[in-house]
C-alpha cells in the first residue's frame, strides 16, 4: 500500500519548516502535488531507475563533500542527515511519475539481476524519513510534536484495520499520542544530558578545551592521571609580520576562583552593532599604530567565541549576524555558518576590558594560607608592579617544572596549596591560577585568562597554526592603569608538548590542509553563490542522466492516450484470465469469499472442509496451478497449456451450475 501523494507534499513541507529548507522542501512538494494535475506518465525500467539511484548517489557525495569542508561542528551528523529527503527525492519522484507503483530495491545497492526483483513502493519509507529528518533540527517547539502526531496519525489511518469502528481507532490513536508525548519529554531531556555531558567532556579533555563557555571554567586542577592532549590542527593565524609570534589569543577571561572552578561573576553580555556592510565590528577608537591578525577557525552550530588578541578594536569580515561582548573582554557571536575567517585589528598597548572592582582582588578562603605563606617567602608586599612581577616569575622559572601528571587531592590541604607547597609540579592551569591569588595578594587586580598560544608556524601553509595541545591559560594583571599578559608557565611547556607529538603527525596535517583549502575555496567568491552554482551543477547532471537514458531509448514520454493504452495493454494478462475471476466471484456469492490477506492455495486448502464437492475442489487446484504460472512466471504457459485451463474453467463453471442449481 502506498501512501497519497498529497500526504508526502505535507510531511515535505513540514521537513522545510523545521530544517528552515523552504528553499528545497515547497519546490519538491509542489512537484509531488502536481502527480494529480500532469497527464504525463514515464515508462521507467529497472536499468532507469538505477541511472537515477546514482543520480542520488552524485547528490549525497556533493552533500557530504560541502558538509565535510565548511562544517565541523559536533553536530555535523545532525547536518547530513537533515539533507537526506533531497537526496533521495529523485528517485520518489521518478516512482510518482512512473506507470508502475514501485521500483526494484536492488536498484537502491546497485545489483543488477536479471532474474531477480524485489519490488518495493518508496512512498511511506520516503514520509517516514521526512518526519526522522525534522527530528534532527531538535526544536524546542511542542508544534514538532504536534505536527509529528497530526502527520503520523494521517498515515496510519489509511493502513489501519477495518475490523474497528473510527471511534475506536480514534481514542486509541489519541491515547498512544498523549502517552507518546510524555515519553517524548523524557527522550528529549535525555538528549539534552548526553549531548552537554559531551560537550562538557571535550571542554575540559585538554587543558582549556575547545569548547569554552564563557561563565564557568572546570580545571582540572585537583584530577589525578595524565592530562590527554590532542595534536589536532583547530585553527590558523596569517599575521602582518610574520617575523614576529602572534603570542598569546584570548577567548574568555574569569575572576572568582574557588573549589577549581573559575566564574565570570557578571556574566551579562551587551551587543555590539556591525558597520554599515555587516560585517565589521568596531570595539574601540583606532589607535595610530596597529597590527592585523587573519584568523580561520571554526564555530560550533554558527556559534562560539571569538579568539583575539590583547588590545582588539576592531573585527572585520566577519560572517555572523550577532556579536555580544562582556565586561572581560569575551566576544561571542551567532551566526548561520561554521567555518569563518575573521581580521583582528589590535594594538597591545590598549586596554578595553573594564576596570578593576572588588571581585578582582577576592582570594577564597582555603587558598589564603598558602598564598600569603609565598607572598611572604618572596617578600613583595609594598614593592613596585614591576619588581613584583619579576619576582614572582622567578620565582615559578627556578622552582616549577611543567607536568602533564595529575597528581590528584591531597586531603590536608587543597590542590593549588599542594602544588604552591609541595609538588611545585603542574600544567598551566597551576601556574595561571596560583599567579592570579599571588597578584591579588599584594593589591594588585588580576584575572583569569584562557585561549591558545600561538607560536607553531608552518612553512608549508605560510602561516600559524594552532593546534588543540596549544591550549593555554595565564594571568591578566591591571598595571599601569590597563590590562597586561603575565603568563609564569616555564617556556619549556611548548617543548615538552611537542616532544610527545605524534611520529606521523604530518600526515594528518597534511589531510587538514586539504580540507582547510577545498573549505577556503567554497568560501571564496564561488562559494558565496554556492546555492545558484550548486543547483546549475544538480541540474547539469540531471539532465546529462536524462539524456544518457533518452540515448538509449528507455524514457518515454507518455500522453494520456498512451498511458489508457499502456494499461490496456497490461490488462490483457487479466482478460486471459476472466475466466478464473468469474469462479472466485461465484465462491464469494455463496459466502466463500477469499480474506485480503490469503493466499489462492491457502484458500483452496480452507475450501475443502466448506465445499461439498470434492470434484470442484481437485480441478479448482489445477485451475490455480496454471493460473499461477500464466499470471507470474516469467516464461508464461505454453499455447497447449492456455487451451487447457480455459476448457477446464468452462468445465468447472458448468459442474457448479450444475451441482448448486439442482440444490
Amino acid at each position: 500500500m502506498k501512501a497519497p501523494i498529497l500526504l508526502l507534499s505535507a510531511a515535505l513541507i513540514f521537513w522545510g519548516w523545521q530544517t528552515e529548507m523552504w528553499l528545497f522542501a515547497i519546490p519538491m512538494a509542489v512537484i509531488l502535488a502536481g502527480y494529480h494535475l500532469i497527464n504525463w506518465r514515464w515508462d521507467f525500467s529497472h536499468d532507469d531507475f538505477r541511472h537515477i539511484a546514482h543520480l542520488c548517489l552524485i547528490i549525497l557525495i556533493i552533500v557530504l563533500v560541502y558538509l565535510l569542508t565548511t562544517n565541523h561542528s559536533i553536530y555535523l551528523v545532525y547536518n547530513i542527515l537533515q539533507l537526506f529527503p533531497l537526496v533521495f527525492f529523485p528517485l520518489l519522484a521518478a516512482q510518482t511519475y512512473s506507470i508502475n507503483e514501485s521500483i526494484d530495491i536492488l536498484t537502491l545497492f546497485f545489483i543488477k539481476k536479471e532474474s531477480i526483483h524485489f519490488t518495493f513502493n518508496l512512498n511511506y519509507f520516503y514520509f517516514a524519513l521526512c518526519i526522522f529528518c525534522a527530528g534532527t533540527a531538535n526544536t524546542k517547539s511542542i508544534y514538532f510534536y504536534m505536527g509529528m502526531f497530526v502527520l503520523t496519525s494521517i498515515a496510519l489511518w489509511f493502513i489501519r484495520s477495518q475490523r474497528f469502528s473510527p471511534i475506536l481507532w480514534v481514542s486509541l490513536i489519541l491515547l498512544a499520542g498523549n502517552i507518546g508525548f510524555i515519553g517524548q519529554m523524557g527522550v528529549y531531556q535525555l538528549q539534552q544530558r548526553l549531548e552537554d555531558s559531551v560537550v562538557a567532556w571535550l571542554s575540559n579533555a585538554n587543558s582549556i578545551g575547545q569548547f569554552i563557555n564563557s561563565e564557568t571554567k572546570q580545571t582540572n586542577i585537583g584530577e589525578i592521571g595524565v592530562l590527554k592532549q590532542s595534536n589536532e590542527i583547530l585553527f590558523r593565524v596569517a599575521s602582518d609580520t610574520s617575523t614576529v609570534s602572534p603570542g598569546l589569543l584570548r577567548e574568555a577571561t574569569y575572576d572568582k576562583y574557588k573549589s577549581s572552578v573559575w566564574i565570570a561573576s557578571n556574566p551579562t553580555f551587551t551587543p555590539i552593532k556591525p558597520d554599515i556592510n555587516g560585517k565589521n565590528w568596531r570595539l574601540g577608537n583606532k589607535p595610530t599604530h596597529s597590527s592585523k591578525l587573519t584568523i580561520s577557525t571554526t564555530l560550533n552550530k554558527g556559534q562560539g567565541l571569538l579568539r583575539l588578541a590583547d588590545g582588539t578594536f576592531e573585527i572585520d569580515e566577519l560572517p555572523v549576524s550577532k556579536m555580544e561582548k562582556n565586561k572581560y573582554g569575551t566576544i561571542q557571536v551567532n551566526g548561520k555558518v561554521d567555518a569563518i575567517t575573521y581580521q583582528v585589528l589590535f594594538n597591545n598597548n590598549l586596554s578595553l576590558d573594564s576596570l578593576p572592582t572588588e571581585d578582582d582582588l577576592q582570594i577564597a578562603k582555603s587558598e589564603r594560607e598558602a598564598i600569603y605563606r609565598i607572598v611572604s617567602q618572596l617578600d613583595i608586599i609594598g614593592k613596585s608592579p614591576q619588581t613584583i612581577l619579576q619576582r614572582v616569575d622567578r620565582f615559578f622559572q627556578q622552582n616549577f617544572r611543567y607536568s602533564l601528571k595529575l597528581t590528584g587531592k591531597n586531603n590536608q590541604s587543597t590542590p593549588l596549596s599542594t602544588f604552591l607547597l609541595q609538588t611545585r609540579s603542574g600544567h598551566c592551569e597551576y601556574f595561571a591560577t596560583a599567579t592570579t591569588l599571588l597578584l591579588r595578594a599584594v593589591g594588585i587586580p588580576s584575572r583569569y585568562a584562557v585561549g591558545y598560544s600561538v607560536q607553531e608556524f608552518s612553512s608549508l601553509e605560510n602561516q600559524y597554526i594552532v593546534r588543540s595541545r596549544h591550549a593555554h591559560a595565564w594571568t591578566l594583571a591591571y598595571i599601569d592603569s590597563r590590562w597586561q599578559a603575565f603568563d609564569t608557565t616555564p617556556a619549556d611547556w611548548i617543548n615538552l608538548e611537542n616532544a610527545n607529538a605524534p611520529k606521523l603527525a604530518f600526515l594528518c596535517d597534511l589531510w587538514s590542509l586539504f580540507i582547510f583549502k577545498l573549505s577556503g575555496w567554497l568560501r571564496s567568491s564561488l562559494a558565496n553563490n554556492l546555492s545558484q552554482y550548486g543547483w546549475w551543477l544538480i541540474l547539469s547532471l540531471i539532465f546529462f542522466q536524462l539524456w544518457k537514458l533518452r540515448s538509449h531509448h528507455r524514457v518515454h514520454r507518455l500522453s494520456r492516450k498512451h498511458i489508457l493504452t499502456k494499461q490496456v495493454t497490461k490488462s490483457d494478462l487479466i482478460k486471459k484470465d476472466y475466466d478464473f475471476y468469474v469462479i472466485e466471484n461465484k465462491l464469494h456469492e455463496l459466502g466463500l469469499s477469499r480474506h485480503p490477506s490469503e493466499s489462492l492455495k491457502k484458500w483452496i486448502n480452507r475450501l475443502k472442509a466448506e465445499l461439498p464437492v470434492p470434484d470442484l475442489i481437485e480441478d479448482l487446484a489445477l485451475i490455480i496451478e496454471l493460473h499461477y504460472r500464466d499470471r507470474y512466471d516469467p516464461q508464461g504457459i505454453e499455447d497447449s497449456e492456455r487451451a487447457i485451463l480455459k476448457s477446464t474453467i468452462q468445465a468447472w463453471l458448468i459442474v457448479f451450475h450444475k451441482y448448486f442449481h439442482n440444490q
